[in-house]
């Protein structure tokens, strides 16, 4: 496997934190960064879904402890809606609270080629932009720490081929072979034999595309104030802010945040502003004082943003967008 010199320098001057699941990806990209000497710590969620859960959870801490690692655990309540999308958004909520508490400066996430190309098909199968199809990137920055994909550009094959040459141990998600989720019936049906015929091409493919993403949305950087990102009113721009708030829209959602102020998914709220959209965590206060409102009134702070501001004790006037 190959990685790029620029990530692992990145990663060899951080305090890291590796996504784990003891399947194929993670289980190699442990073994590569211990072969680089780069220090992680883990993070693992038990689904309860499946015969190994609790057996991939068991040797999770036996491998944690055998290379002196913290590992930090979670179980996962059963979901009642659509799995896959309350599972991520479980998982990312995890994952960001271990950061923030612990001032992890990276977190390492073993999305590679495949995923990647996977993510494109769903995205145009739905109807999407350049910003949504383009979703996953190497690094991504966030307010306190970034999130790193250093095997974004690997293929399947190539970690498959990468653990068989080390001898390297994992468990098999059988998960993974049911097509009534959605990501697995693209993988089977369209991406993976996709990837394995054009993998060299395809590399290049989503390289050029990043790079030419980059001139276009080079002027219309998202900006955080605070905790809240304001980029321009435009749709794929405010569905790119709402990623990096932790919510991936889907197309009802994206038809509702285009028409007014709203709150999506239940926590991140979306006011506007002229030509600004401000994406936050959606956030209550019971009642706000008058003299408090009337200054945010005068101030044009969109309302949904005015509880946001009272509880983190913004100063209205250093708002100037």
């Amino acid at each position: 496997m190959q990685i790029k010199h620029e990530i692992l320098e990145l990663l060899k001057k951080g305090k890291n934190l590796l996504a784990f699941s003891y399947g194929s990806d993670s289980s190699a990209l442990f073994y590569f960064l211990m072969q680089k000497n780069i220090s992680f710590d883990l993070a693992l969620i038990n689904y309860k879904t499946r015969t190994n859960s609790d057996k991939e959870e068991s040797k999770a801490k036996e491998l944690a402890l055998k290379f002196q690692k913290q590992i930090f655990i979670k179980t996962a309540p059963k979901f009642k809606g659509n799995f896959e999308k309350e599972a991520r958004n479980f998982r990312y909520d995890f994952f960001h609270q271990i950061c923030l508490e612990n001032s992890y400066d990276h977190l390492i996430l073993a999305h590679h080629l495949n995923d990647q190309f996977e993510w494109f098909l769903m995205q145009l199968s739905r109807g999407a932009g350049l910003v949504e199809i383009l979703g996953m990137n190497e690094i991504e920055k966030h307010e306190n720490y970034d999130i790193v994909r250093p095997l974004l550009f690997v293929s399947k094959n190539e970690i498959l081929n990468f653990l068989k040459e080390n001898k390297i141990f994992y468990f098999n998600d059988e998960s993974n072979d049911d097509i009534k989720y959605f990501r697995n019936f693209i993988r089977q049906e369209f991406s993976n034999s996709f990837v394995e015929k054009f993998s060299k091409g395809l590399k290049r493919s989503f390289d050029y595309l990043r790079k030419d993403q980059q001139k276009i949305y080079d002027l219309k950087k998202i900006q955080n104030f605070k905790g809240i990102l304001i980029c321009p009113k435009e749709e794929s721009m405010i569905a790119k802010a709402l990623k990096i708030q932790g919510v991936v829209p889907s197309a009802k959602q994206r038809e509702q945040m285009l028409k007014s102020d709203c709150v999506i998914s239940g926590k991140i709220g979306i006011a506007y502003k002229n030509d600004k959209a401000f994406i936050f965590p959606y956030e209550v206060c019971e009642k706000l004082p008058k003299k408090f409102k009337e200054e945010c009134r005068k101030a044009q702070i969109p309302k949904s943003l005015r509880a946001y501001f009272y509880n983190h004790n913004i100063e209205i006037l250093s708002f100037k967008f």
